[in-house]
């Protein structure tokens, strides 16, 4: 365990009643402060303030049918993907949305390079307010739209080799030029130019989830494959801390997977307040039924963790 970051016990406090359904897919920290849990219990988005305490919510599965991936833009808008109904939706805090990418449970035909089938993760430039999104699941592509929704380009095809994509699951801006892509099932990062031309690439343990503070960088490590899962140490399960030259400098999490404190079993999405306090959010209920072990009760599933600095 990193000896530098410590989880919040107990945290958070979530009413009676409520859950994640132990899947809380995708978290972000608003301008406001508040953290933003997509996730895939009865109400999709659960908003919390720092304390843990919570402040309300909105969406049904009828809305989100698989909830996937959340980004707080800076106009403190939010970018919510939707796996399950194969569409980007930008969001007000309130749940009002003034932009829909995609057509509501109408995927594109798989691996056609059409957007969306299935997909993971958003996010918007800083500046230009272009949006750029992986479409994971059934496309290996990346897509780039503007500010208005109006579709630029697109890059990527299926396949191993450089530039080429195997669910690409989480991504980021590096800065105004660059983007991070999390090629998870290559087992690497790659940097592209926003024209979609490859800068670089680093090897990584299925890397589900990235996300920048400052001069770090917060890449979320899946574990290994389920017939290989709970016997290996230190392989994934863990939230790895580098520099923005993909040098890493610190490991989050214990030797071997869990869902005690201090300990990750899938961790998927992440999201970092300005004062540096770390969020992971966990499909804890879907790993473990992958791995076809039994699923405690949701409210025995921790699934949501704070870090902070010891």
């Amino acid at each position: 365990m990193s000896a530098s970051y410590g989880e919040t016990p107990g945290w958070p406090a979530l009413p009676d009643g409520l859950s994640f359904a132990g899947d809380a897919a995708a978290v972000a920290v608003g301008p406001d402060e508040r953290i933003y849990v997509f996730n895939r219990g009865p109400q999709r988005m659960v908003v919390l303030e720092p304390d843990g305490t919570y402040a309300g919510g909105w969406g049904s599965a009828r809305d989100y049918v698989r909830p996937h991936g959340v980004t707080a833009c800076a106009d403190g808008d939010l970018l919510l993907v939707d796996a399950g109904s194969h569409v980007v939706d930008k969001v007000r805090p309130d749940g009002e949305r003034v932009l829909r990418l995609g057509t509501h449970g109408h995927p594109s035909p798989v691996y056609s390079g059409e957007p969306f089938h299935m997909p993971t993760d958003a996010a918007e430039h800083p500046v230009s307010r272009e949006i750029f999104v992986a479409d994971g699941y059934g496309n290996s592509r990346i897509h780039r739209y503007d500010a208005t929704g109006e579709h630029i380009a697109s890059w990527g095809v299926p396949g191993t080799g450089p530039g080429q994509l195997s669910n690409p699951h989480g991504l980021c801006l590096l800065d105004d030029d660059h983007l991070a892509v999390c090629d998870r099932e290559n087992y690497r990062i790659q940097i592209f130019a926003l024209d979609g031309g490859l800068v670089d690439s680093w090897h990584w343990h299925r890397p589900c989830a990235i996300r920048r503070s400052g001069d770090v960088l917060f890449v979320a490590e899946l574990g290994p494959p389920a017939y290989m899962h709970g016997v290996i140490p230190d392989m994934g399960c863990c939230v790895t801390v580098s520099t923005l030259d993909g040098t890493v400098v610190d490991r989050l999490g214990d030797h071997y997977p869990g869902a005690s404190e201090g300990r990750f079993l899938s961790p998927h999405g992440i999201a970092v307040a300005p004062d540096g306090v770390l969020y992971v959010a966990e499909v804890n209920a879907m790993y473990l039924g992958v791995l076809g072990l039994p699923v405690p009760p949701q409210e025995e599933l921790p699934c949501l963790r704070r870090w902070s600095h010891g």
